[in-house]
């Protein structure tokens, strides 16, 4: 599993298990009661401890919500040569132009991200009506994913293609 998805679970979790613990305490004493026990607790408790836990929960949640953000892939891919490099750009439009090649879609969107030993590749593509998903996706697999993947061998290349179908629409009445 990768670390966003650990770190998501983690907190989800946590958050959960505080909001039973809260409804169960609620449900066993009471609302006023369990309320007037939390503040009793909280006007007992040193104030920079407060303060301090609410910075540290704080900065927990900033940094899981930065986490989320996809960083976009550099500009130049290092080849396995000595001084050679790959334009980022030039694997997209690479990609953008063997889909776009195929009969059946109609636009092609692509983006790729990650770092160092891990690339994600996510390509949208819009295909007519009468497409069949099972001959696009055997078409990109096939010619685009394995001209691109040699490209960045050092790296493993994570492809997720999303088919879009375009709606016919009707023609108007002038």
């Amino acid at each position: 599993m990768r670390s966003r998805t650990v770190a998501n679970r983690t907190a989800l979790a946590l958050t959960g298990l505080a909001l039973i613990a809260a409804a169960a305490s609620v449900a066993r004493w009471g609302e006023e009661n369990v309320l007037m026990a939390v503040l009793r607790h909280l006007q007992q408790a040193d104030h920079r401890l407060l303060l301090a836990a609410g910075a540290v929960g704080f900065a927990t949640s900033l940094f899981l919500v930065t986490v989320q953000i996809p960083g976009p892939a550099p500009r130049r891919l290092a080849l396995p040569a000595p001084h050679c490099g790959l334009d980022s750009r030039a694997v997209r439009h690479a990609v953008q132009a063997g889909c776009a090649a195929m009969p059946e879609v109609v636009r092609v969107r692509c983006r790729l991200t990650g770092r160092r030993h891990a690339m994600r590749l996510a390509i949208t593509l819009t295909v007519n009506a009468t497409a069949h998903p099972d001959d696009v996706l055997t078409t990109v697999a096939d010619t685009v994913q394995t001209q691109i993947a040699p490209l960045l061998a050092p790296r493993r290349l994570r492809t997720r293609v999303r088919l879009q179908v375009q709606r016919p629409r009707p023609h108007r009445a002038r």
